[in-house]
């Protein structure tokens, strides 16, 4: 198939919802390049863990703060590859606080022992606690 056929594919479009190094500002934003910002929103039944140079967040009790895209479905295997899915971390679809349901890299409880927990669940704003 030539480029110009591959260009007029239509762009297939999924919601993702990103709450650390993705987020605008963040190291890794540009890479939801083609990505359009939707809303802030809040995912539910999280816990957000410091692990240093980015987050991680499991199913807990508190709401993790983050951003809810648009994404061209062809992006996320960069994504995949970032987040180490499904290794690492899970892509899994989950229900935000606003109603809508996006796609969320949530990662293994394992790798959070001995980091500390960001209990206001917001990483650009965070203070955590051991």
């Amino acid at each position: 198939m030539g480029e110009d056929a591959v260009a007029d594919q239509p762009c297939l479009w999924i919601p993702l919802f990103v709450y650390g190094s993705l987020m605008r500002g963040g190291q890794y934003h540009h890479l939801l390049g083609g990505g359009e910002f939707v809303a802030e929103d809040c995912l539910p039944n999280a816990q957000m863990y410091d692990l240093g140079p980015y987050p991680m967040v499991i199913w807990g009790s508190r709401c993790v703060y983050g951003e809810r895209y648009r994404l061209p479905v062809h992006r996320l295997p960069t994504l995949d590859a970032l987040e180490e899915h499904p290794h690492v971390y899970e892509r899994q679809w989950a229900d935000l606080a606003s109603g809508e349901s996006a796609w969320v890299y949530v990662g293994r409880p394992q790798f959070t022992h001995g980091y500390a927990e960001i209990i206001e669940g917001k990483w650009l704003r965070r203070s955590s606690i051991l």
